[in-house]
C-alpha cells in the first residue's frame, strides 16, 4: 500500500517549527495551502504589486534555504511548474512594513489522491485573509493556464498544447456558411457580450457543427482557432485521447478554465455525442442552460461537432438557447467550390484538364478530394512523372470509389450476417 501523506504533513509541520519558527519574532500560524503556490509558472504570471487586501500588494519571493527537502523542479512542456522545497513570499505596504509568508513543499503519493504536490505555509494569523487572496489568485492563474494563451491549450490529451496551422482561406466550404459562422463568432465577442451582461445573462454562446464525417469540421475549428489568436482570444480544445477518453468532466474543466482565463474564450469539443452517456446528458443539459456553467465576464463560445446529431438528446437540439446555432456542414454542391479545392490540392500540378473529373466529385466530403488529389501526387511523384496526366487522377478517383462502395457492400452484409461466436463459427472439433 503505497501512502505518505501523513509522513510528508509530519515531516513538513516538524521542519517548519524547528528551522523556521525560532527565528520568529512574532506569532505564526502553519496551514496547508493550495499546490498552485509552489507553480512557478503561475507565480511569473501574477500581476506586479498584485493587490492584497486594503494597502498591501504582492513583493515577490525568493528561495529559503532548507535542508530537509530536495529542490527539484517539474516542467510542463518547456516551462517550470511545480518546486519542491521551500519559498519565502513577501508583501509589503507604501510605507515599506509588510509581512512574509513561508511555503514549504513536497510531492506526496497516496493510495486515495495519487501523486500531487503538499503545500504548509506558515505565516502571521493577522494576515491570513489577505495570504488566502493571494492563493486564490494563484489558484485562478494555473486552471486558466493563462501561460499558454498563444497556444491552443488541451484538456485531456496526451500533449499540454498544440499550435493550429490551418489558414481560414484554407477550409474550402462555401463562402456564405464560413462568413455566417465568423460573423456570429466576432459580434458575440466584440458586441454581444456587453448585451447579455445588460440582460444578465451569462455571456455564452454555443454553436453546434453537424455533419457526416469528412466534410471539414476539425479543418474548420482548427483555422477559427488560428484565426481567433490573431484577435486576442484564448482556445481550449476538449481532447479524449489520453486514458480516460471522453469524458464529459473534461467539458466542464475547460469551461471552468474560460471562466479564469481573463480574456475573450472559446472551447472546442469535436464529437461532442461521444460525451453523452445516460448519466453525461442530464449534465450537460445544465451546462447549457448555463445554471453549471462558470461565468467568463469576457464571454465563452462553445463549439461543438457532431457527425451523429440524432445521438443528442432532442431537449438539447430544439430548444434555443441550449445550443443557439447549428450550422450543418454539407458535402460539396458547388462545382466552382470542388475546382477550386481540387486546384488547391494539386497546386502547380494543377491543369485545365483536370476540370473533367469535377462534376464526379459533387455530393462527396471535402476529404474525399483531398484524397483523390494526394493519391494521384505520390503515384506520380513515385514514378517519376513530368507532370499528373489526368489518366492518373482519374484512376485515383475510381479506386477510391471502387474502395468505399465494397466497404459499404461489407457492411451492409455483416449487418444481416453479424460476424461474432455463434454456432456458424464452430468447428468439427468442437473448438471455437
Amino acid at each position: 500500500m503505497r501512502s505518505n501523506t501523513v509522513t510528508i504533513h509530519e515531516k513538513l509541520c516538524r521542519w517548519i517549527e524547528e528551522a523556521y519558527l525560532p527565528q520568529q519574532p512574532t506569532e505564526r500560524i502553519t496551514v496547508l495551502t493550495r499546490s498552485a503556490c509552489c507553480n512557478l509558472t503561475a507565480l511569473a504570471h501574477v500581476t506586479p504589486r498584485f493587490a492584497v487586501g486594503e494597502g498591501f500588494v504582492y513583493a515577490g519571493y525568493e528561495s529559503y534555504p532548507c535542508e530537509t527537502i530536495p529542490t527539484f523542479i517539474t516542467y510542463l512542456e518547456d516551462k517550470p511548474a511545480y518546486r519542491t522545497g521551500a519559498l519565502l513570499f513577501k508583501f509589503e505596504k507604501e510605507d515599506g512594513t509588510g509581512f512574509e509568508v513561508l511555503v514549504a513543499s513536497d510531492w506526496i503519493d497516496d493510495d486515495n489522491v495519487g501523486i500531487d504536490m503538499m503545500g504548509m505555509a506558515c505565516l502571521p494569523p493577522e494576515y491570513a485573509d489577505r495570504w488566502l487572496e493571494f492563493e486564490e489568485e494563484c489558484s485562478r492563474i494555473s486552471r486558466s493556464a493563462i501561460a499558454y494563451k498563444d497556444k491552443v491549450y488541451i484538456v485531456g490529451g496526451k500533449d499540454v498544447t498544440f499550435d493550429a496551422m490551418v489558414k481560414w482561406e484554407d477550409v474550402h466550404l462555401p463562402a456564405e456558411l464560413k462568413t455566417t459562422i465568423l460573423k456570429d463568432i466576432d459580434s458575440f465577442f466584440e458586441k454581444g457580450v456587453a448585451i447579455y451582461q445588460r440582460l444578465n445573462i451569462n455571456p455564452f454562446r454555443k454553436l453546434l457543427l453537424a455533419g457526416v464525417p469528412g466534410t471539414g469540421k476539425t479543418m474548420l475549428c482548427s483555422a477559427i482557432a488560428r484565426l481567433s489568436q490573431t484577435k486576442g482570444r484564448f482556445i481550449v480544445y476538449v481532447s479524449g485521447s489520453n486514458r480516460h477518453g471522453a469524458q464529459f468532466w473534461k467539458i466542464h474543466q475547460a469551461l471552468d478554465m474560460a471562466a479564469s482565463s481573463d480574456m475573450p474564450t472559446i472551447v472546442i469539443v469535436e464529437e461532442l455525442d461521444s460525451y453523452l452517456d445516460e448519466d453525461s446528458k442530464a449534465q450537460l443539459l445544465n451546462v447549457l442552460d448555463g445554471s453549471e456553467t462558470p461565468n467568463n465576464p469576457c464571454g465563452t463560445v462553445l463549439i461543438a461537432t457532431t457527425n451523429h446529431p440524432e445521438i443528442i438528446d432532442d431537449r438539447v437540439l430544439k430548444r434555443p438557447g441550449r445550443v443557439d446555432r447549428i450550422f450543418i456542414i454539407p458535402e460539396l454542391s458547388d462545382e466552382e467550390d470542388v475546382e477550386r479545392m481540387l486546384s488547391a490540392y494539386l497546386g502547380d500540378q494543377w491543369r485545365e484538364e483536370h476540370q473533367t473529373i469535377v462534376p464526379r466529385l459533387l455530393g462527396k466530403p471535402g476529404a474525399f478530394v483531398r484524397e483523390v488529389a494526394l493519391y494521384a501526387l505520390t503515384i506520380a511523384a513515385y514514378q517519376d512523372m513530368d507532370g499528373l496526366p489526368l489518366s492518373l487522377l482519374e484512376e485515383s478517383l475510381d479506386t477510391l470509389t471502387r474502395q468505399i462502395e465494397a466497404k459499404d457492400g461489407f457492411l451492409t452484409a455483416h449487418k444481416r450476417a453479424p460476424i461474432g461466436l455463434g454456432p456458424a463459427n464452430r468447428r468439427g472439433n468442437g473448438r471455437l
